[in-house]
């Protein structure tokens, strides 16, 4: 028992004095505080992300064979220490490379990305009842599809009937979008989460920042997120690469592409199809006179945003005025039209052409980071726990987890 306490007590000693080593208190002699060895701190932050902190003590407690090992209160403290750290260090290093960037009018560097999966994508079509049927309009070149299948669907199968001398054979078999070479492509938006105080929330922003050799997570609060999106930006569109964002159109993301376009020579922002639909039906439910009435203004108006036909658009807005029973909320459809005017896009092109038109990466990220965890009923979180959850499950979607605990190195922005 001698030769374990002083083993104990050497390792200990080897640790930050402050910030503590082993799990085994009940061997060691008296001791002020708690020692927490480097591995009790990467389970004490693992397990959190998807229990609560109670539960995650507990489970600790059960597997060290040590009752009260550790308590839920330390759990968040771990979670806030390690996520800031990670915070702090995305953040000076945002900085170094905008410095870079300011002297040199470029940013030099290799993204650090995850990999991109050489595995084919899932084949895309539709039921096998609808073969013969499909077979036989192709054969006819048919201008309507058959039934069964959508006039957009219909329309990209053409398309792409069309090219098929030119495609391979893979290339046919997914007609969806995909990152093509020179193109950086980006998504962003921000997630709510409940705060302690009563109709307050903490806003945690996320983007997924795509490139033909892979893609990278982003997560943060305010300003420090925006200055690690610009700096990781600007490191993967280097100087010849194009910039796409496809986005919510919040302001926030707006006023942060109009400063990004001044350091990139190629770039676009398109309002993302999904939200400007969602927004515009629910503003026409509360103009139109029940659902009849909404049905018969909203298919024609969403028609025109489709195919970029923003002046139609504004038009038939304008006209209904007579008819609304809501004109304040006419105003804020036509605002709203307005304000995003600059990104609309033809989405009807694109889609036949095979490009994004809805930030899918993103959302997806949102539920992975967030929402699974931090969003369930009767939760409510400070802004540093909630931070410095998201920033411990980025760092593991990024693939930097093991390179954190074992190699006790930060995930860079730059490889």
């Amino acid at each position: 028992m001698i030769g374990l306490k002083q083993t104990i007590l050497s390792v200990a000693s080897e640790a930050v004095a402050v910030k503590h080593q082993l799990p085994a208190n009940a061997v060691l002699p008296e001791h002020g505080g708690m020692l927490i060895t480097r591995g009790l701190q990467e389970w004490a932050c693992l397990l959190p992300q998807e229990l609560s902190f109670a539960s995650a003590a507990r489970l600790l407690a059960w597997q060290t064979q040590e009752e009260g090992i550790i308590a839920a209160s330390t759990l968040r403290n771990l979670v806030r220490e390690h996520g800031q750290i990670l915070r702090k260090a995305e953040v000076a290093e945002a900085k170094a490379l905008l410095k870079q960037a300011k002297r040199s009018k470029s940013v030099s560097g290799t993204p650090q990305l995850v990999p991109r999966s050489q595995a084919l994508r899932r084949r895309a079509g539709w039921p096998v009842e609808l073969n013969a049927a499909v077979e036989k309009a192709l054969h006819a070149e048919a201008s309507t599809p058959p039934k069964g299948v959508s006039q957009a669907d219909w329309e990209r199968v053409l398309y792409a009937r069309r090219g098929e001398a030119s495609r391979s054979v893979n290339a046919l078999r997914c007609l969806g979008p995909d990152i093509v070479e020179g193109e950086v492509f980006l998504t962003a938006d921000e997630v709510l989460t409940r705060a302690p105080k009563k109709r307050h929330f903490n806003e945690l922003r996320t983007a997924c920042i795509k490139t033909s050799a892979g893609e990278r997570l982003l997560s943060g609060t305010g300003t420090q997120f925006l200055l690690v999106l610009t700096a990781f930006t600007l490191l993967c569109v280097g100087q010849n690469r194009s910039l796409q964002v496809i986005a919510d159109g919040a302001r926030w993301i707006r006023a942060w592409f109009v400063e990004i376009s001044q350091s990139v020579s190629t770039c676009c922002l398109i309002l993302d199809w999904f939200h400007l639909q969602k927004r515009c039906t629910e503003l026409c439910s509360m103009i139109c006179r029940g659902i009849k009435a909404r049905r018969l203004f909203l298919k024609p108006l969403l028609g025109a945003l489709w195919r970029q036909e923003v002046d139609a658009a504004l038009a038939m807005a304008e006209a209904y005025r007579d008819q609304a029973k809501n004109l304040e909320r006419l105003d804020i459809l036509l605002q709203y039209l307005l304000d995003r005017r600059p990104f609309f896009a033809d989405y009807r092109t694109r889609r036949i052409t095979c490009q994004y038109n809805g930030s899918g990466h993103v959302e997806k990220a949102n539920d992975l980071i967030v929402a699974q965890r931090q969003k369930n009923t009767g939760m409510h979180w400070s802004e540093n726990t909630s931070d410095g959850l998201a920033a411990l499950k980025t760092l593991m979607l990024n693939d930097g987890w093991d390179r954190y605990w074992k190699d006790n190195e930060v995930l860079p922005l730059a490889a």
